[in-house]
C-alpha cells in the first residue's frame, strides 16, 4: 500500500493554501484557517486539537474534527492555533512555548468554569505536544481532563510527565513509529520541543522512559501512559507511520474517536490492551535507551 498521497488529497490542498498564505504574511488568516473547521457541542465535552510547528503544522485542522464527528463523538472539537510563520522556531522557541500553553490552560480553565464534569480531551501533534505538554502543568490539580493522545511527539522520552500527568483522570497515549522522517531526520539535529538532545530518545519514535529521577508518586503517575507502537494495520486507515498522518479523518475515525468514548482496544491492540501499562512499570530503575538513529531510516520512509 502506498503511503504517498493523492494531488486530490484535502491535506495536500490545505498544506498548500497555508504556504501561499506563509509568504503572503497573512498570519492572522492562517489561523482562520485552522480553526473552520471546529464542530460539536460544548455541552457534550470538549478537545482541544494542538497541531504541530509553522503553517503546515496546522494539518489536521479540518481532519481531526471531522474524523472525531464520523467516529461518534459529539463534544465540540477547537483547534489551538499556537504557531508563528517559521516552523523551527516553534520547536526551539521554549520561553513562546511556555506562553502559548498558558494561553491553552486559560482556555481550559475559562471552559471548565462553565462546564465542570463534562470530558475534557487534548489530541496534540508534533511539537504541540510540548506546548499541551505545558499547558497541562499550568493547570491547577482537579481541572480534571481525561484522555491525551500524542501523535508524532517531539518531547524528549526521558522527559518528566509527573506534573502534567497528576491533571489526567485517565490515560496518555503515546503513538510512536519508527517511520517518523521528520523526528529521525530534523529534530535528531535541532533538539527535541523541551529543548533535549534527541540522542537521548524521542516519543515520537520511541515512547516515554521513566524520567532520571523520579518523585514520590511518579512510578504511579506514570501508569496512566500508553506508549502505542506503529502497527502496519493502522496504514489501512491512512497512517502509514509517517509525521503527521496520525491526524488523517479515517486513523482519527477508526482509532482516535473510539479513545475519547471510552475503548482504546482498537488502538492498543489484543497484546497492547494487556501490556502497553506494564512496560514503563517494568522499567523503572532501568536505564532505558532509544533505539534509533537517523543511519537506521530505510529509504522508504515517508512523512
Amino acid at each position: 500500500m502506498s503511503h504517498r498521497s493523492s494531488v486530490y488529497d484535502p491535506i495536500v490542498l490545505f498544506v498548500a493554501c497555508l504556504s501561499v498564505l506563509c509568504v503572503a504574511g497573512c498570519e492572522p488568516m492562517v489561523g482562520y484557517i485552522a480553526t473552520a473547521k471546529e464542530v460539536g457541542s460544548p455541552a457534550h465535552g470538549k478537545t482541544y486539537y494542538v497541531g504541530g510547528a509553522g503553517p503546515i503544522g496546522n494539518v489536521g485542522s479540518w481532519d481531526v474534527p471531522t474524523g472525531l464527528s464520523e467516529g461518534g463523538y459529539s463534544g465540540a472539537v477547537e483547534v489551538f492555533p499556537w504557531q508563528s510563520m517559521t516552523h523551527t522556531g516553534d520547536q526551539i522557541n521554549l520561553s513562546r512555548n511556555r506562553e502559548k500553553a498558558m494561553d491553552l490552560a486559560n482556555r481550559i480553565k475559562a471552559y471548565r468554569r462553565v462546564y465542570r464534569d463534562t470530558p475534557v480531551n487534548i489530541i496534540a501533534l508534533s511539537a504541540g505536544t510540548g506546548v499541551a505538554t505545558f499547558a497541562l502543568e499550568f493547570l491547577p490539580e482537579g481541572t480534571g481532563i481525561d484522555q491525551v493522545i500524542f501523535l508524532g511527539c517531539s518531547l524528549s522520552s526521558h522527559y518528566d510527565m509527573t506534573r502534567a500527568l497528576r491533571r489526567v483522570n485517565k490515560g496518555l497515549y503515546a503513538i510512536h513509529s519508527p517511520y517518523d522522517r521528520i523526528l529521525r531526520n530534523v529534530v535528531w539535529y535541532t533538539g527535541t520541543v523541551d529543548r533535549s538532545s534527541a540522542e537521548n530518545g524521542v516519543v515520537g519514535l520511541d515512547g516515554f522512559f521513566p524520567p532520571p529521577r523520579a518523585g514520590d508518586d511518579t512510578e504511579a503517575q506514570y501508569a496512566k501512559i500508553r506508549n502505542v507502537p506503529y502497527r502496519p494495520v493502522f496504514a489501512e486507515a491512512g497512517y502509514g507511520g509517517g509525521h503527521t498522518e496520525g491526524t488523517r479523518s479515517a486513523f482519527v475515525r477508526h482509532y482516535l474517536a473510539p479513545v475519547l468514548l471510552g475503548d482504546d482496544s482498537g488502538l492498543l491492540g489484543r497484546a497492547g490492551a494487556a501490556s502497553q501499562g506494564e512496560r514503563l512499570e517494568s522499567e523503572f530503575g532501568v536505564a532505558s535507551q532509544p533505539s534509533s538513529r537517523p543511519s537506521e531510516m530505510d529509504s522508504s520512509d515517508t512523512d
